[in-house]
């Protein structure tokens, strides 16, 4: 199957070199590291592009540049689109991982100011706009990458990363070497990094579920920021952002028809460009409002049977499980999509330690698991999927921006409240099944993440339990700053997009995904829907309910019905299953004492957390979960 089906003229846009794959570099300051050293990178890396591994090794100044990169073919298939990409004129190297959806504007720009371009890639497209413009052409393009650039006569790199954060992008600077890798495991892999742990993430992971940007859980290794570059040049490096863009003074009034009929056009104009591919293409398909309406639009267009996949859980797992299958059912048959479903139950289980295996940092979230069993299921039928990420983020649509917004309206009366909910939480179980018990969950968490500051309240809502902090042998003991904004819902807004979307969700798909091999595409993350966005104020994306503008859109294109669903997300019932005694492996890491993990955190209190979940009171299944991939984390990296 091709897709290069334009979304609105229904004629064939033209070929991307789509290169989705692995990013090695590094910097031999002195002239004395092996030149394996870029081999063993690219090797414990080739899953994020099988199809093709160069390296090209050329000097800087007293010392060496190697370059390394592993290509899945997505477009473009032939060798000549193979990377490291040099200039005609031998002076610039180009390793490139992502997807430029301009490019073809781009490039009429540049035909014009006199550049000659040999092939039809976006990769060849991105390389002539760096000689040209340098870091400034960064802006220009709309699309997901992470870049390495090399100017062979001023011994000059520059590394780049998109806006959003889609592709990652990491590296160490050393006395020796400037090491640099799509993935955590490839700088380690060169052997010139030293591995050590980074303690001050484990907060923070026991706070937010992941590490805070741009340090990691390695000393030594920083995570290059989204829409941020790296100038690197006689042994001296700075980062800079390249975009921002700034909130409203005071708020747009947006006619409502006005705003549904531009995002659905800026949406629909995504997808096209998301369409491009020479391999088949796919959709995760959850029965949400984000994925459906991604289905309902390609239906719109003409495209009938495209496929979509989806997890399917058995109906007894009842308030811990969700209605993603049912509702995944209706919107493929409402909108003629080829639907295959991969029931689980939890034997998925079975993949934790190598899902765990698998993670540059540990991700305390247990979508993982399911992404990455979907993406092996999925593999042998598509090598592209589309996916809903980012639309949450950008219109408001987790249950936390809307208790933030209703806190916000109702400040004194939230308050009040916080201490009827502490008097009843005995009352509020949320061990077993019953109708009530995902209404009991979020009455529980309520009260103490509730502040008389605003910036401290969602901070809050984003946070796990703070029991969890409390294992620490050690806290920092920060306080949260008290902050001041205008818009306190485009705040938070932006404080998701640009912490939760990149540090769990985008890279957790990243990671999960690229072992398999798979491209996943976001369209609800492009430049001009998120400017549009930013154009108005917070308080427009609530004024008629939670992730209002994308289910007008949604209704309009006939699913009423998906709009009505409860915000549900795409996992597994962890609850219910991690009780199961045949599952009480999984807790092998909790429950020994001489665990790595017991190192810092306080083994009696694990223990007692734990038994608070085992023994059917209360679901603290996020919390558990995300102490058995920090142990098995641990364990496996830093195990003796």
């Amino acid at each position: 199957m091709k897709s290069h089906f334009c979304l609105t003229c229904k004629k064939y846009p033209g070929y991307i070199s789509t290169v989705l794959c692995g990013i090695n570099l590094i910097i031999d300051k002195k002239g004395q590291a092996s030149a394996s050293a870029i081999r063993q990178m690219t090797e414990a890396t080739v899953y994020r592009g099988p199809d093709a591994t160069a390296h090209v090794t050329t000097t800087c100044g007293a010392g060496a540049m190697h370059i390394g990169h592993n290509r899945l073919k997505i477009i473009d298939r032939s060798d000549e689109a193979n990377q490291p990409f040099r200039s005609e004129d031998g002076r610039y190297l180009l390793a490139y991982n992502g997807e430029v959806y301009n490019y073809k504007e781009i490039r009429r720009q540049l035909q014009a100011r006199g550049h000659s371009l040999k092939t039809a890639s976006d990769t060849e497209v991105v390389l002539h706009l760096l000689i040209l413009e340098g870091a400034n052409g960064l802006q220009q393009l709309d699309g997901m990458f992470a870049l390495a650039f090399y100017d062979t006569a001023t011994h000059q790199l520059l590394l780049a990363r998109d806006r959003f954060g889609i592709k990652p992008l990491y590296y160490a600077d050393t006395d020796q070497s400037f090491v640099v890798s799509s993935e955590i495991k490839g700088i380690l892999a060169s052997g010139l990094v030293p591995k050590e742990l980074n303690q001050t993430q484990l907060e923070c992971y026991l706070q937010y579920r992941h590490a805070l940007k741009p340090q990691t859980f390695y000393k030594g290794i920083a995570e290059l920021e989204e829409g941020h570059y790296l100038l690197w040049q006689n042994n001296s490096l700075t980062t800079t952002p390249y975009c921002s863009v700034s909130a409203p003074q005071q708020e747009e009034v947006v006619p409502t028809g006005q705003l549904i009929s531009k995002t659905k056009e800026l949406l629909c104009e995504s997808v096209q460009r998301h369409l491009v591919a020479d391999v088949p293409i796919g959709l995760f398909l959850s029965g949400g409002v984000d994925s459906t309406l991604l289905l309902a639009l390609l239906h719109e267009a003409g495209h009938t049977q495209f496929p979509a996949f989806s997890i399917a859980l058995k109906p007894s797992e009842g308030s811990f499980g969700t209605q993603d299958t049912y509702y995944a059912r209706l919107a493929a048959e409402r909108y003629k999509a080829s639907f295959t479903p991969f029931e689980i139950d939890e034997n998925i289980l079975a993949g934790t330690d190598a899902l765990v295996r698998g993670l540059d940092q540990p991700i305390a979230d247990g979508t993982a698991l399911v992404t990455s069993y979907l993406a092996g299921a999925v593999k042998p039928h598509v090598k592209v999927v589309l996916s809903g990420a980012g639309a949450d983020e950008l219109f408001g649509g987790y249950n936390r921006h809307w208790a933030f917004y209703q806190y916000l309206r109702h400040q004194n009366k939230a308050l009040a409240l916080r201490g009827v909910l502490r008097l009843a939480k005995p009352l509020l179980v949320t061990g077993f099944d019953h109708p009530l018990r995902n209404t009991f969950r979020l009455l529980n968490k309520l009260p103490d993440k509730i502040h008389p500051n605003p910036y401290n309240t969602f901070l809050q809502f984003t946070e796990m339990d703070s029991a969890l902090q409390q294992l620490l042998k050690e806290r920092s003991g920060r306080p949260k700053s008290v902050n001041q904004e205008k818009d306190w819902l485009k705040w938070c807004l932006q404080h998701d997009l640009h912490q939760y979307l990149i540090s769990d969700v985008l890279s957790m798909t990243d990671q999960t995904s690229m072992q398999h091999s798979l491209e996943v595409r976001t369209p609800y993350l492009s430049n001009g829907l998120h400017q549009y966005l930013q154009g108005m104020a917070g308080g427009t994306l609530f004024r008629q309910g939670q992730k209002w503008v994308l289910k007008e859109v949604l209704a309009a294109q006939g699913g009423k019905e998906f709009t009505n669903r409860p915000k549900e997300g795409f996992g597994m019932p962890l609850g219910k299953w991690l009780r199961d005694p045949k599952n009480s492996w999984l807790f092998q890491e909790l429950r020994d004492s001489k665990a790595i993990l017991f190192e810092f955190l306080n083994y009696t209190q694990t223990q007692q957390l734990l038994h608070l979940h085992l023994n059917g009171r209360h679901d603290y299944s996020t919390e558990v979960w995300a102490l058995l991939v920090l142990a098995k984390w641990l364990q496996f990296n830093f195990a003796s």
